[in-house]
Order: C-alpha cells, then structure tokens, then sequence
C-alpha cells in the first residue's frame, strides 16, 4: 500500500467512525469500500469483521446489543487506522 493509498484509507475510516456515531445508514457501503481499498493489508479482516456486524439485522436499533455492535465496529476501524498510520509513519524517507 503507497502512503497516498494509506491515506485515503484513514480518510475513509474516519468518515466511517461518523458514520457509526451518527447511526447513519451510509456506514455499510463506506465500509465495503475501504475493505476494497485495504485488500492485501493486515487490516482487511479487521474490516471484514466490522461489514459483518454492520450487516446484522437490527444494526441501527436504539437498545443496548445494538449500540454494543457499534462501539465493536467503531473499535475495528479505529483499530485499523492506527495500523495503517503506524505503517506509514514507521517508513523511513
């Protein structure tokens, strides 16, 4: 992954984390790109597994496992762009 790919993939998870807080049903489609985006990466099961729990019926409900669900996604993307940030940033020039 180039540094430009790297940052538009952070970019994109960060979008998703609003996504998740907001509860706004834009976050599945969000995430299914930045899983294309980080094919080949170490961060792509981590991806995998917050599409599959985004994709769980009653997502976006208002009661305790759903919000559960939630924070378990936004932990997997958060995760994941602070993989891919330490990457870049460990490069050397």
């Amino acid at each position: 992954m180039t540094p430009t790919d790297a940052l538009r993939l952070v970019v994109a998870l960060g979008a998703i984390e609003m996504a998740l807080v907001r509860r706004d049903e834009v976050v599945g489609p969000l995430l299914a790109q930045a899983t294309r985006a980080a094919q080949g990466s170490e961060v792509e099961p981590w991806l995998k597994s917050a599409s599959t729990i985004v994709r769980a019926p009653g997502f976006f409900e208002d009661d305790a496992p759903a919000a559960a669900c939630r924070k378990a996604a936004q932990a997997l993307c958060r995760a994941a762009a602070q993989s891919v940030q330490a990457a870049v940033l460990s490069r050397r020039p």
